[in-house]
């Protein structure tokens, strides 16, 4: 399945991509049709060397506190982005008719078809809705804490519901970072690009009010005629005055009308968010537009006990929001998604926050990714912040944009063949590889010191840290 045609695309829509082979990344963001492919390398994944602890054991860092970090950051937040996304860049199949029949190495894909955040900001947008969280950890009732964290992670496929947000987020360079501090929301994250083949992007995020969430994204594919992106990455929310441990692996996406027509997606699939502390448990049920119809944005769930019962019932939309029932609704008696908010004697678990105006013509973000890439001092030199291609994206430098990319990709296959002449392997700066004690599956663990050399003011010497921009 994973077929030369299926290896040319990277598209996060929303917040999936795929991988490309490495010596044609300036080329990674295409469809591919038939073009002449010279000088592939073997992209078999990398076997990683994992860690493993205690069952039930939360990894403690050991950073300065939260609040040392609050302390740092004076938030003057933006609602909009410097200008509006260049008319006159667009038609995917133009760009690739253009590159019929030549080498992919020497080929830069324009940046027209991305949006100015890189995937590891893009993931830390499962942070928008951090307030669920913040509730979940406050609720003494495990079985509604388990439908919050089940409802937490259908949130971040609410920004493409509206068909204006298509753009793909940039692919992070192996070692890239970012952070995210927030002292409104009470969190602070940082998360950093750990592997290259096979792409895995991981996160790690604590706030003040009693929660952490560790996520990696990984990802399968297949292609037969629409893009459908499989994730395979853990993520965890752990909230430890409960000893609740939760897992899920995020649903599959479809994106459909690649080359012709809208661009536009479904998700499918039953995730189950485990708490493995009760051994209760929320399976979400995503239905694709194939099943569905005009329905594949209504969303359901339901709430298990630890003996199997069912005793809540999820219910609403990824476009809209989601509520809680008592009991084991049948589908015939629960309200439509539409109405589901203000249903009689439903808790709201999550609503979707509104669109803004100007959004349409600024690659479709939200308000909360539109601070995303806002400029901060006294970031790591390998912020997200601070990639030139994506800088100069967001001030609508399109030309100079596509460039900064080539270089930078050029600039990442030399350092990767360097690394290969000299027999050395990569290591992550800030996460180390275990396996989750609840699941046995990979998922990194942040090692702790990013938080501290920020307080240090170590940020401030480029020269300490890995050049990569």
């Amino acid at each position: 399945d994973d077929t030369p045609v299926a290896q040319a695309f990277r598209l996060s829509c929303p917040q999936e991509r795929m991988s490309a082979d490495s010596d044609n990344e300036n080329f990674e963001d295409a469809v591919e049709v038939q073009l002449s492919v010279e000088d592939q390398e073997d992209d078999t994944p990398v076997a990683v060397p994992v860690t493993v602890v205690p069952k039930g054991a939360v990894a403690s860092h050991g950073d300065c506190p939260l609040e040392c970090t609050f302390d740092q950051v004076k938030l003057n937040l933006r609602e909009a982005l410097p200008v509006e996304r260049p008319k006159g860049y667009s038609g995917l199949w133009t760009a690739m008719k253009s590159a019929i029949g030549q080498e992919l190495s020497k080929i830069a894909m324009p940046v027209q078809f991305n949006e100015p955040i890189s995937f590891l900001q893009r993931l830390a947008e499962d942070l928008e809705y951090s307030s669920i969280a913040d509730e979940a950890a406050a609720t003494d009732d495990s079985l509604v804490r388990a439908a919050l964290v089940a409802a937490l992670s259908c949130t971040c496929y609410a920004s493409s519901a509206e068909g204006f947000r298509m753009y793909k987020a940039f692919n992070p360079l192996l070692g890239e970072t970012f952070e995210l501090v927030r002292p409104d929301l009470g969190f602070r994250s940082i998360g950093e690009q750990v592997s290259h083949h096979p792409p895995i992007t991981t996160l790690h995020a604590e706030s003040v009010r009693g929660w952490v969430l560790r996520e990696d994204y990984a990802c399968g594919t297949k292609f037969r005629g629409t893009l459908k992106v499989i994730p395979t990455g853990l993520c965890k929310l752990e909230i430890p005055k409960y000893g609740d441990r939760f897992t899920w692996i995020k649903p599959a996406t479809t994106v459909h009308n690649l080359i012709f027509g809208k661009v536009w997606l479904d998700q499918e699939g039953d995730v189950e968010v485990k708490n493995h502390n009760t051994g209760e448990r929320a399976v979400m049920y995503w239905q694709p537009h194939s099943s569905a119809g005009s329905n594949y944005m209504n969303l359901t769930g339901k709430v298990f006990d630890k003996s199997g019962t069912i005793r809540y019932t999820i219910h609403g939309g990824w476009d809209k929001g989601l509520v809680l029932l008592a009991g084991d609704v049948p589908k015939d008696k629960l309200p439509a998604p539409g109405a589901a908010l203000a249903a009689p004697g439903a808790r709201v678990l999550w609503r979707v926050n509104p669109t803004l105006p100007q959004a349409p013509v600024m690659y479709g973000l939200t308000k909360f990714a539109m601070q995303l890439n806002q400029s901060e001092s006294n970031v790591c030199p390998t912020d997200s912040r601070l990639r030139p291609d994506q800088r100069a994206l967001e001030d609508g430098k399109m030309d100079f944009a596509t460039a900064e990319k080539k270089r930078l990709e050029d600039k990442q296959r030399k350092a990767r063949k360097q690394r290969e002449s000299a027999k050395t392997e990569w290591e992550p700066r800030w996460f180390r590889p275990e396996a989750d004690p609840d699941t046995k599956a990979l998922l990194y663990r942040y090692t702790g010191g990013y938080w501290d050399a920020k307080l240090a003011g170590t940020f401030k010497d480029a020269s300490k840290w890995q050049d990569i921009f």
